[in-house]
């Protein structure tokens, strides 16, 4: 058999062996680069024992190259982590029991958007409020708020609450838009 049609097959094979690591490998692309320049250097050793003598078995040999590329992506995506090697490398996702108490717990949260506590602790910016007679973890828009202040639920991130200061007004309609304030959103600036 000649030398070059041998390391053509080859380095074909280690070209599909690399790529196929590269997805369980964390290597920043160098797999990927090395993966492409032995996968062309594979092309070329065809293009030399096939590429005048028996045209047609070398480009039998790119469609060959052109499928296994995509399947070895697939394999290495889809059947591996189903094997017993493929479970014992990579995590598995969570499962809905594991879930369903933050999903639960946001939820709880997000119907308290709009609310209005008081601050139990100084906010700077994180800290604490009571809420319905709940004490609850929030944190402010980047300003400390005293303790003892009023403060508007402003949305949910995470298991906390944004919180900014403000006070309940007669009018605390949801749909009604409110007056724009002069004041900065990110600063209180005391009033002398």
């Amino acid at each position: 058999m000649d030398p070059n049609a041998v390391f053509a097959i080859l380095l074909l094979i280690a070209g599909i062996g690399i790529l196929t690591a590269e997805v369980f490998i964390p290597s920043g692309g160098l797999l990927g680069v090395i993966t492409f320049i032995t996968l062309i250097v594979s092309l070329v050793f065809a293009y030399r024992a096939w590429g005048m003598s028996h045209p047609n078995v070398f480009w039998a040999f790119c469609g060959v190259l052109l499928l296994l590329v995509p399947t070895a992506l697939m394999g290495a995506f889809y059947v591996l982590p189903r094997t017993a090697l493929g479970k014992r490398v990579l995590l598995e996702a969570p499962n809905a029991e594991t879930l369903t108490p933050f999903m639960k717990e946001t939820d709880r949260l997000t119907k308290l958007i709009g609310r209005f506590g008081k601050t139990v602790t100084t906010l700077n910016p994180g800290g604490l409020i009571l809420l319905d007679g709940e004490r609850l973890h929030v944190f402010s828009e980047g300003m400390i708020v005293e303790a003892g202040r009023s403060v508007e639920v402003l949305e949910v991130r995470g298991t906390r609450l944004l919180v900014r200061p403000g006070e309940p007004s007669a009018n605390n309609d949801p749909f009604q838009p409110e007056a724009e304030s002069v004041r900065p959103l990110d600063f209180e600036f005391p009033q002398s």
